[in-house]
């Protein structure tokens, strides 16, 4: 809240210095452009579609979130190219992952061995009425 003293504010609470946040945004974005790379930057250390949406607009090429829960929040903000670095498992969760790749332009999960690749695309492959 824009004027309030900062021992009146409830906890938790997140307080940005704009300037700094923004010089070190910039930062990492140059150094992934002189890189020739693409920054993705995971979102974990400000949770902030707010902030997220910045990154993108400094020229991120999306974002990275921890899991499917922070998928859907950021998603629901309206950031649509969205890397989940961890696995998705279980009926349930693949289905709301479903859901999700239906709401943004890109999703990509990440998988450490094969049989979670497989579980993956056979969800796909199923809801597709490709497999039964």
């Amino acid at each position: 809240m824009k004027g309030t003293p900062v021992f009146d504010l409830d906890t938790p609470v997140l307080l940005v210095d704009l300037d700094i946040m923004e010089r070190n945004l910039r930062f990492m974005q140059e150094k992934a452009d002189s890189a020739g790379v693409r920054l993705r930057p995971h979102t974990k250390t400000h949770r902030t579609p707010a902030i997220a949406k910045i990154q993108e607009a400094m020229g991120a090429s999306g974002i990275t979130v921890a899991k499917l829960g922070e998928a859907e929040a950021m998603a629901e903000e309206g950031l649509d190219d969205i890397f989940i670095a961890n696995e998705i498992v279980g009926p349930a969760k693949l289905e709301r992952l479903r859901a999700l790749a239906r709401k943004v332009s890109r999703l990509a999960v990440g998988a450490d061995n094969a049989v979670h690749v497989e579980m993956l695309s056979a969800q796909w492959l199923v809801r597709a009425g490709l497999l039964t």
